[in-house]
Formats: C-alpha cells, structure tokens, sequence
C-alpha cells in the first residue's frame, strides 16, 4: 500500500488529523509514532484519544513509560523516549494485553522492531515549522 502523506501547520491541525485517523480505528491496532521532540506526535495522540471517546487529558508518558485511557476502545499510551532494553520493555507490559479491542499508540516507536501489522507513522518538522506526516499501513 501506498503511504499516506500528509502537511499540518499548527498542533491544532495536528490534532484534528489524529481525530480523522482515529475515528477509522477498530481496536487491536498497534500504532508507532515516530519522529523527534516536538514532531507532533503527542498531538497526533491527543486527536486519536478524543475519536475513542477518551474524556482524561492526554500527555506524554514520558517518565511513567505508558497509560492506559477508557474510551469507546481502551487505549494504552506507551512512550519508549527513556526505555533503554527489553527487559525495561517486559516490566511495563510492552504489548502484552489480553484485550483484543486496546489500541497502542506507541510514541518513539522507532526504539522497537515494528510488531507484524503495525501501521507506523512518521512526523517530520518542516523549514517553515510545519509537520510533514506519513502514515505507512501494512
């Protein structure tokens, strides 16, 4: 499949595209959000959290690791920016959920080898500080 390219000028716009994106979202989805600090990604997380139903303000793990949301489908919020191995992968749970409707939303998840059907998303800052964002789905 061709990826999907995408162009936002502010993190509103950042946000309503996650909206977009996440309203397609059915469960059992593992999304990896890529691209450095302040690409966007937490704002992207923010409009697929507001399409699950999500009421709970969302923020980036960063230093609890991950977060679990109640929304029309749960939603586990993991931020690997701090996790350095496998077994720091193991002790939060990385992808071990036992609920086959959870969405992952997967911030630096480039730190992982992409789970087999993740849809990966990539968020580059552009010279005139937008946000250029591919979405590559299997």
């Amino acid at each position: 499949m061709t990826p999907a390219q995408f162009k936002t000028t502010s993190a509103a716009e950042t946000r309503a595209l996650g909206v977009e994106f996440g309203s397609h979202l059915v469960g059992g989805e593992v999304v990896l959000l890529c691209g450095d600090l302040g690409a966007g990604k937490t704002q992207f997380a923010k409009g697929v959290a507001a399409a699950l139903g999500v009421q709970a303000e969302i923020a980036s793990p960063t230093f609890i690791l991950s977060a679990r949301y109640e929304g029309r489908l749960p939603l586990v919020h993991y931020d690997l920016y701090r996790v350095r191995s496998a077994a720091e992968l193991r002790e939060i749970g990385f992808l071990e959920s036992d609920d086959p409707r959870e969405v992952a939303l997967v911030e630096w998840g480039d730190r992982v080898a992409a789970p087999v059907g993740a849809v990966r998303i990539v968020f580059t800052v552009t010279a005139d500080g937008g946000r250029d964002i591919v979405i590559e789905a299997p």
